[in-house]
Order: C-alpha cells, then structure tokens, then sequence
C-alpha cells in the first residue's frame, strides 16, 4: 500500500474488489475517483491498478461502503454492562436503569458518549440513527459529544410536550418514542401532524415484549401495531418482536423496519421475525440499541443476525444481508452514504484479505462477514473522502 497522511485528500484509490452501487457488485481492480469534497466522482472497474496514478493502491484488499447503524441509544453509554440478569422493563422502562445515567455529571455522560461514538467510527460506521431522551438537553449533549468527530448522527428526539419541538427543531431529524402506547390517541394524532408540517420522520418501538402487547390492548384494545400504523403513521419501525403474522401483513412496503437481534437475545426475548420480513420483500435495517447492553460494532450485529437466520433455514445470501448496513438504509432513509456510487459521499473501508485472519479465504465477501474483524483488518477509513487517522478517534 502507498502511505498517505490522515490530512491529506485522497483523489484516487486503487483496489482489487469492490462492492460497487446499488447491488453491491463484486468488481475487481476498481479505481475509485473522489474530487475536492469528498463525493464519489468515477469508479472504474477492470483497470490496472498498478500501472494506474491514483494516491493509493491496494492490491490485496476490498473496498466496501462504510456501514450505517440503524438503531441506537448512546445516552446510556455510563451504564455498560449494568443492566446485566435485568428483565426489559428493569433496565429501559419508565423507571429503569437507563436513567440512573443522570445520576452522572453533565461531563461525565458526555465522556461515555463521545467514547461511544469513536468506538462506531473505529469500527467502520458512517452514519447512526439515535434514540435520545431527555427533550432539548439530552440533544445538546449529544451534539457536543459528537463535535468534530467524523460521523453523521441522525438524533432522534423524545419530548413531553409538542412545544418544545417546534422550538428547538434544528437540532434534530426526527421524532423516537419508546411506545406510541405512552400518548393518548390525540397526543398521536398531534404528533402526526407535527411530523408531517416539519418533515420529520417518527420511529417507534413496537412489539419489545409480550407485556407492551398486553399495556396495548388493555389501553386502545389493540396491538401497539395497528395503534402506530393508524395514528402516527411512523417510518421506522423498531423490534417487531411480538407480533401476529396478521398484523405484519398490515405494515406497508415503505416502513423501514430495523430489528436489534443481540440486544433482543441479552433480555431473553427471542430472535425477532428477521425471517418472514426478508421472505416477504421488506427492505429491513439492524441496530445495536442500547450502548449499556450491547457494544455499537454494526458489523457483529450483522454477523450474528445472519447466522440466527440459519437456525430459521433461512440461508440468505451474504451480499443481501450486507446491504441490510449499507443499501437499505441509504436508500430508504435518504442517508448520502452506504453505497459506493457517483454522487454519493466517499465514506468507505479498505479490508485487508491478506492478514492472519483473513488469508487463504477465496471468497472477499464470506471473508468480510465470517473471518474479518472491524477494526484490526480495515486498513483505510474514510469519511467525505479522508481518511481517519486513529489518533482522531483513540478513546481516551
């Protein structure tokens, strides 16, 4: 490999596969042009690499999107490993152990956070989408724990009353409710209209547990399901843990449904229905949740996540699930990262697959999802085109 500093722009790079557009192509001895910004000029596949200029070549590795992190919680990253042998509601119910965060200094629950956030960038993540408490200020905390550090953060906020969110509205991109069942249906329907006039996407949890389920039917006598689909008319939908097969029928094409299958199996809730939604033609995300249960590496999740399928004899296709962390959630969130394409923003990793781990696998792709590790074997990182030096991101 050519040595380039982390200041330096890179025009040029050279590698010998790719994963290149929508589809995820495999294409072999890929130049990849950037200009100025950063975005994605040109890729060009069958070139020669070697005889080729370009800044950097590397002609043993794969070049892939970086990856894109669906669902998480970052504001209880002082919390990790506490919630350990605690049911769902102990740990992330009204009253659980997540908000004893604030019984840390402002400073100190900035701290975990920003360690949080280099520990995703380290390990090959552009863009997460965040579920944060604690209204206004929970949001200006996040903020500064992300200053200047190379990332896109969509926060998605949670607040009491509709005032606030008008108020405060460019700070966040969207609206993160834990259940639609802790609003009256005006509340929703207030919501709704709020969502729609400021172009704010809603997400929501839905189906964590049996017991949300009961709250739900107890309450609007129905499923937190239909609730949500008739009332908020949600984008992003969150678990599906516990849901009827004829309630999922119910949900659109054009919902995103994200599932957090680690976090689900550390409460002892069961593998959620990644299964039927995949069969079914739904285009589905994966989040890490909470930063206090699981740690924020998206590609582990995926991991996991596809080899849980196998025990379903679901035995998808490693490059589908690939794009469940990169294409999916660029595409239908509008997010300008993910997909190596023109036009769209150079964030992207260079895997070696030539190291102890990774050497002697024929396969680039199987490599990547079964013998790689993020981030000992990412031999560049970029975000808009420059590389990450690790002295931006070490966690100190």
């Amino acid at each position: 490999m050519d040595s380039v500093s982390s200041d330096e722009n890179i025009n040029q790079i050279g590698c010998k596969f790719a994963l290149v557009g929508p589809e995820l192509k495999l294409q072999k001895n890929v130049i990849l042009e950037l200009n100025e910004n950063g975005t994605i000029l040109k890729i060009t596949p069958n070139a020669n690499i070697k005889r080729r200029s370009a800044n950097v070549s590397f002609p043993h590795h794969l070049i892939i999107p970086k990856l894109i992190n669906s669902h998480i919680h970052l504001g209880d990253s002082a919390l990790k490993d506490q919630a350990f042998n605690l049911s769902l509601d102990e740990a992330v119910g009204k009253t659980g152990l997540k908000y004893q965060v604030n019984s840390y200094s402002k400073s100190e629950r900035i701290a975990a956070m920003k360690n949080s956030i280099k520990e995703m960038i380290y390990s090959g993540t552009s863009t997460c989408l965040d579920f944060r408490e604690g209204g206004i200020e929970g949001i200006k905390e996040l903020i500064v724990a992300k200053e200047n550090l190379p990332i896109n953060i969509q926060c998605f906020g949670r607040f009491n009353n509709s005032k606030i969110l008008i108020d405060e509205i460019s700070l966040y991109n969207g609206l993160g409710l834990s259940t639609p069942i802790d609003y009256t249906l005006k509340e929703m329907e207030k919501l709704k209209l709020i969502s729609q006039e400021n172009n704010l996407a809603i997400a929501t949890h839905i189906g964590e547990n049996e017991m949300v389920i009961s709250e739900a039917t107890n309450q609007f006598g129905d499923s937190d399901l239909n609730i949500a689909l008739n009332y908020l008319d949600p984008k992003i939908l969150v678990h599906l843990i516990v849901t009827s097969e004829a309630d999922r029928k119910k949900i659109p094409k054009s919902k995103f449904l994200v599932f957090c299958p680690r976090a689900n199996a550390y409460f002892g809730l069961g593998f959620p229905p990644v299964d039927y939604f995949v069969q079914a033609g739904y285009k589905i995300g994966l989040g890490t949740d909470n930063v206090m249960i699981t740690s924020p590496n998206i590609i582990e999740e995926l991991k996991w996540t596809l080899l849980r399928l196998r025990e379903k004899k679901l035995f998808l296709d490693p490059i589908e699930a690939l794009k469940m962390i990169t294409i999916n959630p660029a595409f239908n969130l509008n997010i300008n990262s993910g997909c190596l394409y023109p036009n769209f923003s150079g964030d992207a990793l260079i895997v070696n697959l030539k190291t102890a781990r990774t050497n002697f696998s024929e396969d680039p792709i199987k490599n990547l999802l079964f013998r790689a590790q993020f981030p000992s074997d990412i031999d560049m990182n970029l975000f808009h085109g420059k590389q990450i030096g690790n002295e931006e991101i070490a966690c100190k």
